[in-house]
């Protein structure tokens, strides 16, 4: 009944799908591209090539991240074969079409969940397979592909302990929703045991691919470049920000630069389009700020850089990319863990460039990588900005204990990235059964 009662609001909702667009577009949560617009309609924006066509669901950055080397694997594995991603926010398709480039890959953005929309998007693409990435469980979606019997494989599968209690006390909707997975990757044992549970057939683990993903890009070249202008200043970074930590970060450093007055942040938001807002904070809280969107640039006397665009192309005078800053850096928070709302960001991203990693305590997404990495003594866990603060001079002022952190870190990452050979081992056999079966 939940299940009928979702399909038919979702009927009747076309009348507002375009201004709830137009707004999340002015928000800056949807393209400006107009020409790519109507791609969340399921409309496409580009001609479908020839031959098979094989759909992989990346959502964000993060899960973009996480499938490279899978999306890379198919087109090594499957020559005549082309890869349909699709992302469905902003950062996420810029990420792709960066990382995508000179592939054989086409970029559109996921339909809105409505089952015309669906079922547009579907008949036009014809995928052969469909990967979807973590949890994104969109009924009319799901319900379409099985329709047009279109086999679903989850990778990186994961399901929190609130989503799951809530999904099993509607099992029969979550079941007959499951059984458009033919094969899950879970990323840890416990989200194998709930995704069984919740009604798909078959079910591994194999370990989170995020782990896998290469380690982000830079320019040497820029990091000689940074390392003349910041002269040896203490730098740290904090990362994939939320609204509401931003404001305790900014306050954490101030005390930082009490006891080392030069100390640069650079801090990146999850969400880009709240660097100003950012940017304005900083300002009044009496920093010399320099916002990468609007041309900032890191100089001798900044006291906070807002990294709010995702890569940069230019050197270092124009932006500079987040792989950049982590290497640079020996000192990153990785945020949306600092608030009980938020769950927490992948700690492995700075890991793999030997930085030694901060975190708060709200980090349910990533429960099974923090419990390592607190195991083995490679990341620091913090209660509030007050904590945050003294953390972070404790680390700038004890050389030897800055590099044990990221030392420890860097191992437990270089380790845990064996997952992509575990995943490419079993794909392999999954996606030829099915790929053969389809000829």
């Amino acid at each position: 009944m939940k299940l009928f009662l979702y399909r038919t609001l979702t009927f009747f909702i076309k009348p507002f799908v375009r201004p709830l667009l137009t707004l999340r577009r002015r928000r800056g949560l949807e393209t400006d591209d107009k020409a790519r617009v109507n791609e969340r309609l399921g409309e496409p924006s580009v001609k479908r090539p020839d031959g098979r066509v094989l759909w992989v669901d990346a959502l964000s950055v993060g899960e973009g991240n996480s499938v490279l080397p899978v999306i890379d694997y198919i087109l090594e594995e499957y020559p005549d074969a082309h890869i349909l991603v699709t992302t469905t926010t902003v950062t996420g398709a810029a990420n792709m079409r960066e990382k995508l480039k000179g592939k054989r890959a086409i970029l559109q953005f996921l339909p809105v969940d409505r089952r015309a929309y669906a079922e547009k998007f579907l008949g036009y693409w014809r995928p052969s397979i469909g990967f979807f990435v973590d949890s994104n469980f969109w009924p009319n979606i799901l319900l379409a592909a099985q329709g047009r019997q279109i086999p679903l494989i989850l990778l990186n599968g994961r399901v929190s302990d609130r989503s799951y209690t809530r999904w099993m006390k509607n099992k029969k909707i979550i079941s007959r929703l499951m059984r458009a997975f033919v094969f899950a990757f879970a990323k840890s044992e416990r989200d194998a045991e709930k995704l069984s549970d919740m009604g798909i057939g078959e079910v591994i683990c194999v370990g989170n691919m995020k782990y896998g993903a290469p380690p982000l890009a830079y320019d040497p070249e820029e990091l000689k470049a940074l390392a003349l202008i910041a002269d040896g200043r203490k730098t740290w970074v904090a990362s994939v920000t939320h609204a509401g930590e931003d404001e305790m970060i900014l306050r954490a450093h101030l005390s930082v630069r009490t006891e080392f007055p030069g100390a640069l942040l650079i801090l990146a938001p999850r969400h880009p389009n709240r660097g100003g807002d950012i940017s304005e904070l900083a300002e009044k809280s009496g920093f010399r700020t320099a916002l990468a969107s609007a041309g900032g640039r890191i100089c001798p006397d900044t006291d906070v850089f807002v990294f709010d665009v995702l890569s940069a192309l230019n050197t270092l005078g124009a932006f500079g990319d987040l792989g950049l800053f982590y290497s640079y850096s020996d000192i990153v928070f990785v945020g949306g863990s600092l608030l009980p709302t938020l769950h927490g960001h992948n700690p492995m991203e700075p890991a793999r460039l030997r930085a030694a990693i901060l975190s708060g305590r709200n980090v349910d997404s990533f429960f099974e990588t923090y419990e390592i990495l607190e195991s083995e003594n490679a990341v620091i866990l913090v209660d509030e900005e007050k904590d945050l603060s003294e953390r972070v001079k404790h680390l700038m002022s004890d050389p030897e204990l800055l590099t044990g952190y990221r030392e420890r870190a860097f191992e437990i990452a270089e380790r845990e990235a064996a997952v992509l050979d575990r995943t490419r081992e079993r794909l392999k056999s999954v996606l030829g059964g099915i790929l053969r079966a389809e000829q």
